[in-house]
């Protein structure tokens, strides 16, 4: 089957941590030699609700933590520059990817922030039946403003350090397995609740054919927090334990669809009272329809268990479908959009927190918190040459919620040109 590689069947459905990454088998030889890759770049993005506020909301210097000069409309202008290089030595490979931003805010300066996205790994191999992978990921980026009740800037950095191996029984059977440790940390000094360190273990097996793959892994996570935070009136750490245990499939039905599935069950329990712990089923599918060369269409549904202590509730169900159409009109210009729509069902003991919204405070609400979240994006991506490259890119999104303060829309366009000022070698797409 032909695939268009500008739209990832498993990425359009499924965040995965570096570990998830790491333990997916590859899908096919690719060419490759040593490569190195250097780029500059430059993105102009405008958004018309920064703070994703109601628009009731209309004096923003009531909001707790605002910067001086607060707007609720900004233009972002970010600088950016890179590198993706991957040296081959035999069967094993080393690969590193460091990319910084620069974002300054036109308006809202006081959310001026370097950003970066880092990645080193090294990719070995024992003999024809025995690899593995063992690496670090570091992200560094400003908080969002879904859910809070303070306003001030919130960097967030995420570290994770990983290993995985993967030994291949036959030619059809494999087993494989992978450490996790997670560090999380955030700047804002009211958010520190947030701060973790993790652990986690994965194990799992499978049986794969040229296109097909059926197996099951289990994850083992321990988080642990060092900073505790008021919840129903009671202080307590929000440490953790989850266990998930899933069925993984993904079978060519034809030539031109693809499936790629999972299913399977989550628990995680808290030691504190004061949060409730949950369990249940949790499932994603992606189908991939593929009827010409030059045109897709990515359909995907899902239903997941999170939890979201700065919405003062135990957890969350999510139930999502996306859609996902691809054109490639030439070989220079590309178009794609995303259609997506999330109900996220809060249940649990917890009752909604007073709206923190305005100097008034309001009496605490009593009922259970459903949101409707709805998004379109389109995308144009032009390649006027090989080393630059220029994406176009408009999205709208809406939050309808049954609690006023969770209510907002918001409007976003960007255009970003990127230009690879050195290139060396073969790279992977």
């Amino acid at each position: 089957m032909t695939t268009l590689t500008s739209v990832s069947l498993a990425a359009a459905l499924e965040y995965k941590d570096p570990l998830d990454v790491a333990l997916t088998p590859p899908e096919g030889a690719v060419e490759r030699t040593d490569s190195m890759i250097l780029y500059v770049g430059d993105k102009i993005a405008y958004d018309n609700n920064i703070y994703l506020l109601p628009r009731s909301v209309t004096d923003l210097t009531t909001l707790t933590g605002i910067g001086p000069n607060a707007n609720r409309k900004d233009y972002i202008d970010t600088v950016s520059g890179g590198m993706d290089a991957e040296w081959l030595t035999g069967r094993q490979s080393f690969d590193l990817g460091l990319h910084a931003d620069y974002n300054r805010y036109f308006r809202n300066q006081d959310l001026n922030n370097v950003s970066s996205s880092d990645r080193a790994a090294w990719n070995w191999g024992l003999g024809n039946a025995l690899t593995g992978t063992v690496g670090v990921d570091y992200q560094r980026l400003l908080a969002g403003f879904s859910n809070t009740a303070v306003y001030s800037r919130d960097i967030v950095s995420r570290s994770d350090y990983f290993a995985s191996m993967r030994y291949q029984v036959g030619p059809r059977w494999g087993i494989f397995g992978g450490l996790l440790g997670t560090d999380y940390t955030v700047s804002a000094a009211q958010g520190t609740f947030n701060n973790s360190k993790s652990k986690g273990v994965d194990v799992g097996a499978d049986f794969s054919t040229d296109t097909n793959r059926i197996g099951f892994d289990y994850r083992y996570n321990d988080s642990r927090a060092p900073n505790g935070t008021v919840l129903n009136g009671v202080l307590f750490e929000p440490d953790y334990r989850e266990d998930r245990a899933r069925v993984l499939l993904r079978y060519a039905l034809t030539e031109k669809t693809l499936v790629d599935a999972s299913a399977g069950y989550l628990r995680r329990q808290y030691p504190s009272d004061a949060i409730g712990s949950f369990s249940g089923e949790i499932w994603r599918v992606a189908v991939q329809w593929q009827p010409t060369p030059k045109t897709q269409l990515l359909l995907g549904v899902w239903q997941q268990l999170a939890a979201d202590l700065t919405s003062q509730t135990d957890y969350f169900v999510d139930k999502g479908v996306s859609l996902t159409p691809q054109w490639i009109a030439s070989a220079k210009i590309t178009f794609s959009a995303i259609l997506a729509r999330d109900t996220n069902n809060y249940i649990g003991s917890n009752p909604v927190a007073s709206s923190p919204i305005g100097p008034i405070p309001v009496a605490p609400l009593t009922q259970a918190r459903h949101d409707t979240i709805t998004a379109e994006t389109a995308n144009m991506v032009y390649t006027p040459i090989r080393a630059i490259a220029i994406t176009v890119s408009a999205n709208h999104s809406t939050r309808n919620s049954n609690i006023s303060q969770f209510h907002y829309n918001d409007i976003q366009g960007n255009v970003t040109v990127v230009y690879k000022f050195f290139r060396y070698g073969i790279a992977p797409e």
